[in-house]
C-alpha cells in the first residue's frame, strides 16, 4: 500500500464542493496545511450547481438597500422553517456568523451585491451575483466555487506546500489510532490503494440524495420518496456519512429529506430522472405557479415542503399536449413576464428558456388557455385576481404577503414552465457540535474528526430555507478547518 503524504501537521480534507474549500482556505489563512481529496475529476460538488445564493443578516449589502435585517431574525426564520427541530446552537452560529461569510465570499472576489427574497424568509437576505444586462449568466454557486478554487491556486502556486489537491480519488476508510483519527484510506482513479496522515480529518463530502442503491441511505431512510426525480448530481451518495457511521459516529435527522417543489420539465425528455432546478429566485422575483386547471393553489413564497404539498395535492398531471407534459407527475405551471424576467435578470432567464427551452412564450392568456385546454376565463380571472391582491386591494387567500416586481397582465405576453417537486438536499447526517467536531452515539466528540455541510445534520431541522445551504458551508466549512487546524498545531506541539 503505497504512503501518499506523512507530514504533519496536516489537515486532511475529504470533498471540494464549498464547504471543503471554505475548510481548505481557512486552515491556509492561519498558516495550517491542508491535503484536499475529490473524488470526481475537480472541485466544485453540488456546490457549483447552486443557483439562489447565500443568506447574510446585517450585511453592509442589506443596509445600502434599506434591507433591515438581523441575525436574531435569520435564526427565528431557520428554526421556523424547520419546525423547531433544529439543533439550536447550530443555528445561532449559523446566524451569527452570517454576514461574515457573506464578506469572506466578497474578500475572495464574488460579487454578491444583488440580494433576493426566498420562500420561508421574513426579509430578503439571499445574497446573489447580479444579473449582466447582456452576455451569460453567473449562477452563485458556480461563480463562488471558481473564485475560492482560484484563490487557493493562487495560493498554492506561492507556496506548493500549503495544499495538494487530488482529484478522482475516493475516501474508503477512516483510519483511528489509539481512538484519534490519524488520517484516511482512498482508492485513487486506477485502483491503487493508499494512506493520507493528518493531524486530523475533515469530512465536506455533502448529502446521499443519489444513494439509490437497494442497501442505500435513500432507501434507508427515505423509501416512501424513491420515485421522486433528483436535481443532485449522481456523487451525492452518502459516503462520508456510511463511513464515519462505521466509526461510531451518531447520525440525526436521516429521514428528513427535502423534496424541492420546482424543477423544471425538458420538454425533449419529461421523464428524465435528473432535473434542473427551477431556482427558488425565479419566485422570488415575481414569477406564479398555477395548476393544470388554470388556478393558483398556493404561497409562491411559502416554506419549500409547503409549497410540494401544494402541488402534490392540489396540481395533476400535466398532459403531453401540453409543452410535452410532466410524465404522470405532479406539476404546476410557472408563469413569468418580461417585468420579472428583467428583474429575476435577461441572460439567466434566455438560459432556461432560448438554451434548455425549458419556457415557452405565449401571446396572451388567450392563447396560454388555449395551449392547456381550459376555459380561457379561468387563466386571465386567475391573474385579474392576483393583479387585484397585488395591488392591495383584497387578501390572499393562501396568506402570501410579499408580491415581487409585477403582476401579470391576461393582455401581455407569458412565458410559462412545467415544474415538478424533486429530492433536492438531506437535512440529516453526521451530529457535530458548536466546534463541528463529530459526536459519536456516546454523545462524546470523536478525537481527529470534523464535518461540515451536508454531510452533517441538525442545523435545518425539519426543512431547508433557501440559501442557508451555502452560508452552512461557509460558515462550519471555516469553523471546521480552523477547529481542524488547531488539533493539527496542538498535535504537533505536544509532540515537541
Amino acid at each position: 500500500m503505497a504512503q501518499l503524504l506523512s507530514a504533519e501537521p496536516t489537515v486532511v480534507v475529504v470533498g471540494g464542493g464549498l464547504a471543503g474549500l471554505s475548510a481548505s482556505l481557512e486552515i491556509i489563512n492561519e498558516g495550517g496545511r491542508v491535503v484536499l481529496v475529490e473524488g470526481e475529476s475537480n472541485t466544485g460538488g453540488n456546490s457549483a450547481k447552486a443557483s439562489s445564493g447565500i443568506n447574510g443578516a446585517g450585511t453592509d449589502t442589506q443596509e445600502k438597500l434599506g434591507i433591515h435585517d438581523s441575525p436574531e431574525l435569520l435564526e427565528k426564520d431557520t428554526l421556523s422553517a424547520g419546525d423547531n427541530e433544529n439543533d439550536k446552537s447550530l443555528v445561532k452560529i449559523l446566524a451569527e456568523k452570517s454576514a461574515g461569510a457573506v464578506e469572506f465570499l466578497r474578500n475572495v472576489g464574488v460579487d454578491l451585491t444583488d440580494i433576493n427574497l426566498c420562500g420561508g424568509h421574513s426579509v430578503p437576505r439571499t445574497h446573489w451575483i447580479p444579473s449582466p444586462k447582456e452576455g451569460r449568466p453567473i449562477p452563485a454557486g458556480f461563480e463562488i466555487m471558481k473564485r475560492l478554487r482560484a484563490r487557493i491556486n493562487d495560493l498554492q502556486e506561492k507556496n506548493p506546500e500549503t495544499i495538494r489537491i487530488l482529484t478522482q480519488t475516493k475516501m474508503v476508510d477512516i483510519i483511528r489510532k489509539e481512538g484519534k483519527v490519524v488520517g484516511i484510506e482512498v482508492v485513487s482513479a486506477d485502483g491503487e490503494k493508499s494512506k493520507i496522515n493528518g493531524a486530523s480529518v475533515v469530512l465536506a463530502t455533502g448529502g446521499f440524495s443519489a444513494d439509490r442503491s437497494s442497501d442505500g441511505l435513500l432507501t434507508e431512510f427515505g423509501k416512501q420518496i424513491l420515485d421522486f426525480p433528483s436535481t443532485n448530481g449522481a456523487f451525492a451518495r452518502g459516503e462520508g456519512v456510511k463511513i464515519a457511521r462505521t466509526l461510531g459516529a451518531k447520525l440525526i435527522g436521516m429521514e428528513r429529506i427535502q423534496i424541492h417543489p420546482t424543477a423544471f420539465v425538458d420538454p425533449k425528455e419529461p421523464a428524465a430522472g435528473t432535473k434542473f432546478l427551477a431556482a427558488e429566485a425565479l419566485r422570488g422575483k415575481g414569477a406564479i405557479l398555477i395548476n393544470s386547471e388554470g388556478k393558483r393553489f398556493g404561497n409562491e413564497l411559502g416554506r419549500r415542503d409547503y409549497t410540494t404539498a401544494r402541488i402534490l395535492e392540489h396540481a395533476k398531471p400535466i398532459a403531453e399536449s401540453f409543452q410535452g407534459g410532466s410524465a404522470g407527475r405532479h406539476a404546476a405551471v410557472m408563469l413569468m413576464n418580461e417585468a420579472t424576467i428583467d428583474a429575476f435578470g435577461r441572460p439567466a432567464f434566455n438560459f432556461y428558456a432560448i438554451v434548455k427551452k425549458f419556457f415557452q412564450k405565449y401571446e396572451n392568456s388567450q392563447e396560454l388557455a388555449k395551449a392547456l385546454n381550459v376555459d380561457e376565463s379561468v387563466i386571465k380571472t386567475t391573474l385579474d385576481e392576483y393583479k387585484e391582491i397585488f395591488d392591495g386591494k383584497k387578501e390572499d387567500p393562501f396568506g402570501k404577503k410579499v408580491f415581487p416586481v409585477a403582476a401579470i397582465s391576461p393582455s401581455e405576453p407569458i412565458y410559462a414552465a412545467i415544474v415538478v417537486p424533486a429530492i433536492h438536499y438531506t437535512m440529516g447526517g453526521l451530529k457535530i457540535d458548536e466546534h463541528a467536531r463529530v459526536i459519536d452515539e456516546q454523545g462524546k466528540p470523536i478525537e481527529g474528526l470534523y464535518a461540515a455541510g451536508e454531510v452533517t445534520g441538525g442545523v435545518h431541522g425539519s426543512n431547508r430555507l433557501g440559501g442557508n445551504s451555502l452560508l452552512e458551508c461557509v460558515v462550519f466549512g471555516r469553523i471546521a478547518g480552523n477547529s481542524g487546524f488547531n488539533a493539527s498545531r496542538d498535535a504537533s506541539r505536544s509532540e515537541l
